[in-house]
């Protein structure tokens, strides 16, 4: 009997332990109001003023931030406030002001040689890989960029 009390009572601590790995918030809250980094909340107060936060999310192993914005942008940061990734809300794409500054200017200009320029859905950051560009398109899916900006590849859709 006392294994059984034993176990269960570990159990019920691994389960818990498990459930606190990350935090999470599902109630409205104002960036300012947020534990997020300095240079997380100036970008969102920059590219997305009056917005806020409806679903928060903080990882604790990478110490890494997702969240969701009152419009439905999804925003991913590091743990130094970085974006590591934007996506726009559903049947939008992402200003061009804001695929400017996250986008190296060589990325930009093949996207705007391409005609691309104002289909952006999501942007991945990746400081080892480089970046990958998802459009709004029939026949192409995404764009990949290296670090420079220079395209490495195309990836259409089937």
């Amino acid at each position: 009997m006392y294994r059984f009390i034993q176990k269960t009572v570990l159990a019920v601590a691994a389960a818990f332990s498990v459930g606190c790995l990350s935090s999470a918030a599902h109630i409205p809250a104002s960036v300012e109001s947020s534990d997020l980094p300095v240079e997380a909340k100036s970008f969102i107060k920059k590219h997305f003023d009056g917005k806020t936060i409806v679903k928060y999310e903080k990882k604790f192993w990478s110490n890494s931030y997702e969240l969701e914005l009152s419009d439905g942008t999804d925003l991913d940061f590091d743990s130094k406030g970085k974006c590591t990734e934007v996506s726009a809300p559903d049947h939008e794409v992402l200003s061009n002001t804001l695929v400017r500054e996250l986008l190296p200017a060589g990325a930009c200009k093949t996207l705007l040689d391409q005609g691309m320029l104002d289909s952006v859905e999501e942007i991945q950051i990746n400081p080892s890989k480089g970046y990958k560009v998802e459009v709004r398109h029939d026949r192409i899916d995404d764009y990949r960029f290296n670090n420079a900006g220079q395209m490495t590849r195309v990836t259409h859709d089937d």
